[in-house]
C-alpha cells in the first residue's frame, strides 16, 4: 500500500447508525470535512437544515435513486442520479421526498454527521421505550406512519408538515410509557380514575417530544391525535380546524388500524367493516376531508395489491 493512501471496503466505516427506513454511514473524517453515505427508502421525507440550525458547508451527490425537492413555490424539481446540491448555509429549511430508494454521498462540515446520527438514535431510544411497554406496538406504529404520510400526501400538505405527521404518527403512543401497566393490559372497563390516567397519555407524549426541537411539530400531532372533529375528544376538547391537520390525519388512520388488527382482547375486523366505521363517524368523530383522503389511500393500495397478485391462465 502507498504511503499515506487508505483504501477501505464497502462494508468497512467509521461510524454508523441504523433505522428501519434509512442508514448512515461515516466513511471518512478529515480537517473540516465529512464524508457520509445515506441510504432512504422510498416514500420518506427529509429536510435540511436552516443556518440557525446548523450553518455548516453541505454537498450532496444522488448515488441512486429520485429525489423530489419543494421548489418553495407549490412545485417540486427532479433530481436525478449524477444530480448533486450544495450549499454554506441556508435561510430556511428544505424538504425533499424520497420518490424510489435512494443512496446519497454527503461532502459536510462536522458535525453533521453527528447531528443526523442522535437526531435518528434519539427516535429509535423513543420507540423502543413504547416497544417496551407493549410488543404490538412497533407494527402499529409503523403501518401508521406509512399510512398517514401517503394521507398527508393525498392532502397536499407540504413537507414540514409531512415530516412532522411521520414522526407524531409513529410516535403516537409514546405517552403511554407513563401510563401504569395494570392499567394498559386492562381488557375490562376502566375506572374513572384509570381512565383520567390513560387520557393523560397525550399530554405526556407532546411533553417528551417538545424536549427535542426537531420534534415539536411531531409532539403537537402527538398531544391532538385523540380530539374529535366535533370538539368531545380529549384532552382539550378541540375541534375542527383548531385541531392541527396531522392529529386529524393519525386520528382516522389509528382508528382503521385498531379495527382491522387482532389484539389479545378482540379479533380483527375486515377491512370493509373498517370503512363503514369511518364513514359513519366522518362530520362527527372524524375530519370528512381526511377521511375521504385516507379512504382513496386504501383503495389504491388495494388497487396495486390486488395487480401484483398472480393471475390464473
Amino acid at each position: 500500500m502507498p504511503d499515506g493512501l487508505t483504501i477501505r471496503r464497502r462494508g468497512e466505516v467509521s461510524d454508523r447508525v441504523d433505522k428501519r427506513t434509512t442508514s448512515l454511514e461515516l466513511l471518512a473524517m478529515s480537517g473540516s470535512l465529512e464524508i457520509t453515505r445515506q441510504r432512504i427508502e422510498a416514500g420518506k421525507h427529509f429536510n435540511l437544515y436552516a443556518a440557525d440550525d446548523w450553518a455548516g458547508f453541505e454537498f450532496m451527490y444522488l448515488l441512486s435513486g429520485v429525489l423530489a425537492l419543494e421548489d418553495g413555490q407549490g412545485g417540486e424539481v427532479s433530481i436525478q442520479v449524477g444530480d448533486y446540491i450544495y450549499h454554506n448555509g441556508l435561510p430556511e429549511e428544505v424538504y425533499f421526498r424520497v420518490e424510489t430508494d435512494v443512496e446519497l454521498l454527503l461532502v459536510c462540515t462536522p458535525p453533521s454527521f453527528h447531528l443526523i446520527r442522535d437526531d435518528m438514535q434519539e427516535i429509535m431510544a423513543l420507540a423502543r421505550s413504547v416497544e417496551e411497554k407493549d410488543q404490538q406496538t412497533e407494527g402499529h406504529c409503523s403501518r401508521l406512519e406509512r399510512l398517514a404520510t401517503l394521507t398527508g400526501e393525498r392532502l397536499g400538505l407540504p413537507g414540514k408538515q409531512l415530516i412532522a405527521l411521520s414522526y407524531g404518527a409513529y410516535l403516537h403512543d409514546i405517552g403511554k410509557v407513563m401510563v401504569a401497566d395494570e392499567i394498559l393490559g386492562k381488557t375490562s372497563a376502566l375506572s374513572d380514575t384509570e381512565w383520567e390516567e390513560m387520557q393523560r397519555h397525550p399530554d405526556h407524549g407532546a411533553e417528551m417530544l417538545s424536549k427535542k426541537q426537531f420534534l415539536s411539530g411531531a409532539a403537537e400531532v402527538v398531544r391532538a391525535h385523540h380530539e374529535r372533529f366535533d370538539g368531545d375528544g380529549y384532552p382539550r376538547g378541540l375541534s375542527g380546524d383548531e385541531i392541527p391537520i396531522g392529529a386529524r390525519v393519525v386520528a382516522v388512520v389509528d382508528t382503521y388500524d385498531a379495527i382491522v388488527s387482532a389484539r389479545p382482547y378482540k379479533k380483527a375486523l375486515a377491512k370493509e367493516e373498517a370503512i363503514q366505521e369511518l364513514e359513519k363517524n366522518a362530520g362527527t368523530q372524524f375530519d370528512p376531508r381526511v377521511v375521504k383522503a385516507f379512504l382513496d389511500v386504501v383503495k389504491a393500495s388495494s388497487q396495486e395489491d390486488a395487480e401484483g397478485m398472480p393471475h390464473a391462465e
